[in-house]
C-alpha cells in the first residue's frame, strides 16, 4: 500500500493537531470510536484525549499531560498506519451520507471558498444537505452579485465535488428570497 499524504497544522489548543489528509480518505466524519491497531489503543490508554475526522483532516487531541514534543512522533506514525485500513475507522455515532455531505460542505465554507466569499462582504450557509443534494443561502452582497453563479459553480461545485464525489444537485437561494432558486446545473463525471 502506498502511504497517504499527511501534514499536521497547529490549532488554537496546543494539546491538539489537525491532521490534513486528501479528501475521501476515511469513510467517517465526527468523533471517532474506534481506530484501528496502535492509534485506537492510543486512544483508549492515557495518550490521546480524542480523535475526530473531518472531510479533509484528521484532529487528534492529546491527553492532558502529554505533549506533541514527547508523544507526536508515535501517534503520526500511528495515524499514518491507521489511514492504510479506513474500514476499520469507527464514529461513535451513526453517520449517513448525508452527515458525509453537511462536513464537505462546512468544509468548503470554512476553507479558502469561504475566505473568497467573505472578502467580497459575501456570506453562504448551508440551507440542508440530503440525498447527495446540497442547498446554500447566500446573503450579503453574494444576493444581489451577478458573479455569484459563477463563484459557486466554478469555486463551490469544485471544491464540493473533490471532497463528495456522489454529489447530484447543488442549489442555492437568496436570503429572504425563496421562491428565487438558482439551479446549479452539475457536470455528470463518468465512472
Amino acid at each position: 500500500m502506498s502511504v497517504i499524504p499527511m501534514h499536521p497544522e497547529a490549532t488554537a489548543d496546543p494539546q491538539t493537531v489537525r491532521w490534513v489528509i486528501p479528501a475521501g480518505t476515511l469513510p467517517v466524519v465526527g468523533k471517532v470510536a474506534e481506530a484501528p491497531d496502535e492509534l485506537g489503543a492510543m486512544l483508549h490508554s492515557e495518550d490521546v484525549a480524542s480523535i475526530e475526522v473531518e472531510a479533509q483532516a484528521v484532529v487528534i487531541r492529546l491527553a492532558d499531560g502529554r505533549s506533541w514534543s514527547g508523544t507526536g512522533a508515535r501517534v503520526r506514525d500511528a495515524l499514518s498506519a491507521a489511514l492504510q485500513h479506513p474500514r476499520r475507522w469507527r464514529p461513535a455515532h451513526v453517520v449517513t451520507d448525508d452527515d458525509v455531505l453537511r462536513a464537505a460542505l462546512q468544509d468548503v465554507l470554512d476553507g479558502s471558498v469561504g475566505d473568497y466569499i467573505r472578502s467580497h462582504g459575501g456570506e453562504v450557509t448551508i440551507a440542508f444537505a440530503h440525498d447527495r443534494r446540497a442547498e446554500v443561502r447566500m446573503e450579503g452582497t453574494c444576493s444581489h452579485c451577478p458573479a455569484a453563479g459563477f463563484t459557486l459553480h466554478s469555486r463551490l461545485e469544485s471544491e464540493l465535488r473533490a471532497r463528495f464525489p456522489d454529489l447530484v444537485e447543488l442549489r442555492a437561494t437568496e436570503a429572504g428570497k425563496a421562491a428565487r432558486r438558482q439551479w446549479l446545473t452539475l457536470r455528470r463525471h463518468s465512472a
